[in-house]
């Protein structure tokens, strides 16, 4: 797909800049290997699944809201609640855009935690609650909130939901869930390159964002857990 003037205009001014699904795919797919098994929660229409899949041993995808008939890599349709998967199967989980959506911490990693193997990991690519850009619009009623993200990341209605922030901060990532301890945790910005105006307000928050005392207020986090031996 061709860039538009905005986005190319953009990476000229900020050539370092990378796109925070770019960061997560990279490093994801650096974990995978041959002899492996990657489970992937919410996985959506599991195109990770379908692109990565074939560096393991086993990869899957698993979401409570896609049909099967949909997902075009392994899948499984069934709830975070209930993995329907043995325990100590999976070397590495991931999340991408999930645990903001999660409202009982640290219960809906139990089954994560459970088919984890001893020293597996998990990945989380989610929103940091610190950002004023996430901040302050999760101070707006829903339905405007849902409206915004929608406009700004062109995301169709049925892709929206309710987000509580119960583990969004460094500060909760750093303490770990349950028997999951943080291993590595990176802050990435997100601009929307398809407006102007949007690019602008992001864009300028990205500049301000790269100082390193600020890094921390940057509006996505992605961590990289570890299950206790």
């Amino acid at each position: 797909m061709r860039r538009t003037v905005v986005e190319s205009l953009f990476r000229k001014v900020n050539p370092g800049y990378r796109h925070r699904y770019e960061v997560y795919n990279e490093l994801v797919s650096g974990e995978l290997s041959s002899d492996k098994v990657w489970v992937d929660v919410g996985c959506g229409c599991n195109e990770n699944v379908a692109v990565y899949g074939t560096k393991t041993k086993l990869a899957v995808g698993l979401d409570a809201m896609i049909h099967p008939e949909l997902a075009n890599a392994p899948f499984i349709q069934a709830s975070l609640r209930s993995i329907p998967l043995r325990s100590g199967c999976a070397d590495i989980v991931t999340l991408r855009m999930v645990v903001e959506h999660l409202e009982k911490i640290p219960g809906d990693f139990e089954e994560i935690e459970r088919i984890l193997k001893p020293g597996g990991k998990m990945v989380v690519l989610t929103t940091n609650s610190l950002s004023p850009l996430v901040f302050f619009p999760g101070l707006l009623p829903y339905r405007l909130k849902e409206g915004l993200i929608r406009k700004t990341f062109h995301t169709a209605a049925e892709d929206v939901f309710p987000t509580f922030h119960r583990c969004n901060t460094p500060g909760a990532m750093k303490n770990g869930i349950g028997e999951l301890r943080l291993s590595t945790l990176q802050f990435l910005e997100q601009v929307p390159l398809s407006s102007p105006g949007l690019t602008m307000v992001f864009g300028g928050w990205y500049i301000i964002a790269r100082l390193p005392f600020l890094a921390q207020l940057r509006s996505t986090m992605l961590a990289v857990f570890e299950k206790r031996n």
